[in-house]
């Protein structure tokens, strides 16, 4: 017996709100005009449009904000004698040389179910390798799998090397 009572209850105050809701609505649309604001006729005479014509450009802009992406240069604090510096040729710089990160091949994944694991297939010098995470051949540590790419070490220089694409 209580559900009954708290829907009837519900079901008069769904219907007091939508009274005042219609109530209101009928109440702004209705002929009663007792507090509308008298009407005052337009004096003003509008020019006729003019497509050609240059309006008059009256804006004012207030420059005097500070620029939010530091693109102005601002006045230089060290001395002159300071900022010179000896300039070295770029034939006296050691060049490195690049290397050739050819010999390591991402060849996919497979994925364990029941432990959730990955293991990369990864081709090192032309020889088929399977490592885990954090696992090391040939002095390749694997980093990280991320599916479509690997993160690996090679004599302390790391990289991001994507899958291989198979050819047909």
């Amino acid at each position: 017996m209580k559900n009954k009572k708290f829907t009837y209850l519900l079901g008069l105050v769904v219907v007091v709100v939508w009274g005042l809701i219609i109530y209101r609505i009928f109440d702004a649309v209705s002929a009663n005009d007792d507090n509308s604001a008298p009407v005052v006729p337009n004096t003003i005479k509008k020019e006729p449009f003019n497509d050609f014509a240059v309006p008059v450009d009256t804006t004012h802009l207030l420059l005097n904000y500070r620029d939010p992406f530091g693109l102005v240069k601002q006045k230089d604090t060290i001395s002159q004698a300071a900022k010179i510096r000896p300039v070295k040729s770029i034939a006296s710089l050691p060049v490195k040389p690049t290397f050739n990160w050819g010999f390591i091949q991402y060849s996919g994944y497979i994925l364990n179910p029941a432990s959730k694991k990955l293991t990369t297939l990864i081709t090192i010098n032309g020889k088929n390798e399977m490592l885990s995470e954090g696992e090391m051949k040939d002095q390749v540590k694997l980093i990280k799998n991320l599916r479509d790419s690997i993160k690996i070490s090679f004599n302390g220089k790391t990289k991001f090397i994507t899958i291989r694409k198979a050819v047909q």
